[in-house]
């Protein structure tokens, strides 16, 4: 019941999902209520789990609501999910994530997920045997301590809002077979645009499923903002002179990081850089790109900013969102190679 949990079960409430069980053994406090909007002041310190529960019955009476206050564990995991028709997951830990995400594909059931840091968020649903999984994403968990909290980096509330209401939605679209699920793909989504972009996401491994929830028929639908990612470790020699975003994995690019024909561009607040970087990175805020126009004066900005004698420029964020957006603008103005990291500072992490 945090930032993403909580304008998620409103929704779902309101919708009229006949169970909702809640999980939370936190507390609520006043510096979360910008995010955690279903609590109130009145609650601070009571039982986050117990908070959201009154909420949702006062909002809609004729459901049950199931309060669990306890931790999310290997031990009780399995039978917390044990006949949901499926989950949704907004935990703030890569322990939780992979927790669920395991006991999801267990259960056979749909896994509805999403994460935000910054002015960043990432979302899709996830459901073993029908398509990739979590670790598809993520295969491995960063190093403790590498990528910081919100509390560290700072989260929007409003963003919350969003990003929760788009879980919610999703859930809907699973429960009731409208629509089409974001499955084999990834949402990405920045709050300074507003816009939202998707990357392809294939499963490496199909579980065996063992239970159904219903699910709409295969349609043509693509989404307006879709960006194909290729394999580019061949490519990476090779020039690029036009808007394309061209990825390079963060394995790739650790190869060639002593690389002193290569700069790397950090796109995203200062705030953000300076909180956690890259070694050797350069800070370009998208917002001041974007500022610049795409003239002469964007050209000066990335002169000034940018090395001479480097050949290949590296774009990256905490994502992929503002990245697209810095390539778009500075690839047309470049004669020198563009590249975006794929899965940004995040992917970095992890490797």
């Amino acid at each position: 019941a945090g930032g993403l949990g909580a304008p998620a079960l409103l929704y779902l409430a309101g919708a009229g999902v006949g169970q909702i069980v809640v999980v939370d053994d936190d507390v609520v406090d006043a510096s979360n209520l910008h995010r955690q909007v279903i609590h109130t002041h009145a609650r601070v310190g009571n039982s986050k789990a117990d908070s959201a529960a009154e909420s949702l019955r006062s909002l809609n009476p004729f459901i049950e609501v199931v309060p669990v206050r306890e931790r999310l564990t290997e031990a009780n995991v399995d039978d917390l999910l044990s006949g949901a028709d499926l989950v949704l997951d907004g935990s703030d830990n890569f322990e939780s994530r992979y927790m669920v995400s395991a006991a999801a594909a267990r259960a056979g059931i749909a896994h509805v997920w999403a994460a935000i840091l910054g002015f960043d968020a990432q979302l899709s649903v996830f459901w073993a045997g029908h398509g990739p999984v979590y670790e598809d994403l993520y295969p491995h968990a960063p190093a403790a301590g590498s990528v910081p909290s919100c509390s560290t980096a700072g989260v929007v509330g409003a963003m919350a809002g969003v990003v929760g209401a788009a879980m919610a939605m999703e859930a809907v679209k699973l429960l009731t077979g409208v629509g089409e699920p974001l499955m084999g793909e990834v949402g990405l989504y920045s709050a300074l645009s507003g816009r939202w972009e998707y990357i392809p996401l294939v499963a490496s491994v199909q579980a065996v499923p063992k239970k159904s929830v219903v699910l709409p028929q295969e349609t043509s639908y693509k989404p307006k903002n879709y960006v194909t990612i290729r394999n580019i470790s061949q490519d990476f020699t090779s020039s690029s002179t036009d808007s394309t975003p061209r990825p390079i994995s963060a394995q790739d690019l650790k190869k060639l990081s002593s690389d002193e024909n290569i700069a790397l561009l950090d796109v995203r607040e200062q705030v953000e850089f300076e909180a956690f970087a890259i070694d050797g990175a350069i800070n370009l805020p998208l917002t001041e790109l974007l500022e610049a126009g795409r003239n002469s004066v964007l050209k000066a900005l990335i002169e000034r900013k940018i090395p001479a004698n480097a050949q290949k420029i590296v774009i990256y964020c905490t994502g992929y969102t503002r990245t697209v957006e810095a390539v778009r603008e500075i690839a047309p103005l470049e004669e020198r190679s563009v590249y975006m990291l794929e899965g940004g500072i995040s992917a970095w992490l992890t490797v």
